[in-house]
């Protein structure tokens, strides 16, 4: 048998032998497990783990031949170490208020998880901040006392209590931010923690490492690095893959549409820009667009205006990875995504939270971060060395159509209503993405 039979026979062996009903609960579990890495039985969805323990082995196969990844499955959790790929438009932590967490967030909670490793199953809440804040000194950071680092450190021990790793015992820790003198008692579930990092931190030198620490080894790289954007990252421009990359997926393209299909039910569409790993029931995204909310809906229907006149400042924007065409990327500023933005907010001025619409300069940034977010866009530079929003042509698949008939003209209803063009498989017609006709349903 031929390496390539060998590995094409290894990628399907997770569901080898198993009847339909079987099969399906094996792709559900992995399905789970992509939007989960860490799965608890006491957690959200953890009425999967029984499901996962059983076909523990065929999900490890499943991971490990197909995305490179590890799985480690134990009594009452499950692992998911999805390394070695830093997906597109990542969200990090938030505090319970739903705010991003700050720096100092940050550097907290790796205080925080550095002094519970080897800590035995309880710790007092004064103890471990005395712990912190001598680890803190040593590492020469500047910790003060008040009560912006208390509130800071609280986020840090509530994300890890959402996790699981923590759990407040006696007393609580969220009345410490506001009163120092408050106590509590936490239990560490000192299992949990040792699989949380991803990599071994001490034998890392950077950031940069530890995104790669599931880097797959050599010869698997091109094979791994697809699949895990189209995983990760849904939407894959050919113009972000390398040479090797965009050859091998051209030449696999019907294959790996199987693949993907038969192992975690995505379906793949063709497009002459890239591809796109479509999951008809919506599950795989944490992020609904467009939303319902005000920016959401400022962010599509800023998106249409730029795309429909290509953007006063140009359209494709060159060369991507190895010379790669920038895959029809629309380079704008931030100047531009004000001035639509504004224009959208005087045309449906009683559509919108005042508060939200009040400064058009904030407003063109969180329009941004909108997009980027629902990898629909990427910040870049202008040759200038100015900051720009570059649009993915796949913000074209989000035409807005008002809700009522055309031409009502109500300015309490702004047309926000999605519509995509027609999907097309691997080997059909690869339409473009970003160019759908005005007169689209």
């Amino acid at each position: 048998m031929s390496p390539a039979a060998r590995t094409a026979r290894a990628e399907r062996s997770a569901l080898e032998g198993l009847d339909a009903i079987e099969a399906a609960q094996v792709r559900r579990c992995a399905r789970t497990l992509l939007r989960r890495p860490l799965l608890r039985a006491d957690g959200t969805e953890g009425d999967a783990l029984p499901a996962v323990r059983r076909y523990s082995d065929r999900l490890q196969a499943l991971f490990a031949h197909y995305l490179g990844y590890r799985l480690a499955v134990e009594p009452t959790f499950a692992r998911l170490y999805k390394t070695g790929r830093t997906p597109d438009g990542v969200r990090g932590a938030h505090k319970a208020n739903g705010a991003a967490f700050t720096p100092r967030a940050y550097a907290y909670l790796c205080l925080v998880l550095a002094e519970l490793t080897g800590t035995s199953g309880q710790v007092l809440l004064s103890g471990l901040v005395d712990q912190v804040r001598a680890a803190g000194a040593e590492a020469g950071l500047d910790l003060g006392g008040g009560i912006v680092d208390r509130r800071a450190l609280v986020a840090a021990l509530r994300h890890l209590i959402d996790l699981g790793v923590l759990s407040e015992t006696d007393g609580s820790v969220g009345p410490w931010a506001e009163d120092a003198g408050r106590e509590a008692l936490l239990t560490v579930d000192v299992e949990l923690l040792g699989h949380l990092v991803a990599a071994p931190l001490g034998r890392l030198e950077g950031p940069a490492q530890l995104a790669a620490g599931g880097a797959p080894g050599a010869g698997e790289d091109v094979r791994y690095a697809v699949r895990r954007r189209l995983v990760e990252d849904p939407v894959v421009l050919n113009g972000d893959l390398t040479a090797d990359q965009r050859d091998w997926l051209r030449t696999r393209l019907r294959q790996e549409s199987e693949l993907l299909e038969e192992l975690l039910g995505l379906h793949l569409e063709v497009r002459a820009e890239g591809v796109l790993a479509v999951d008809p029931d919506g599950y795989l995204s944490d992020l609904l667009y467009p939303g319902h909310g005000t920016l959401s809906r400022i962010a599509l229907l800023t998106a249409d205006a730029v795309l429909r006149d290509g953007g006063p400042d140009g359209g494709d924007d060159g060369d991507g990875a190895d010379g790669a065409p920038g895959g029809g990327r629309v380079p704008v500023s931030y100047a531009r995504l004000e001035e639509a933005a504004a224009d959208i907010v005087a045309r449906y001025p009683k559509a919108w939270s005042k508060e939200a619409v009040r400064d058009t300069a904030r407003l063109a940034r969180s329009v941004a971060q909108t997009l980027v977010q629902a990898g629909l866009a990427r910040v870049g530079t202008a040759p200038d060395g100015s900051e720009r929003v570059e649009l993915s042509p796949a913000a074209a698949r989000y035409r807005p159509r008002p809700d009522g008939p055309e031409g009502d003209g109500d300015e309490d209803e702004a047309p926000t209503e999605g519509a995509r063009p027609a999907p097309a498989g691997p080997g059909e017609g690869q339409e473009s993405l970003f160019a759908v006709a005005d007169d689209a349903p």
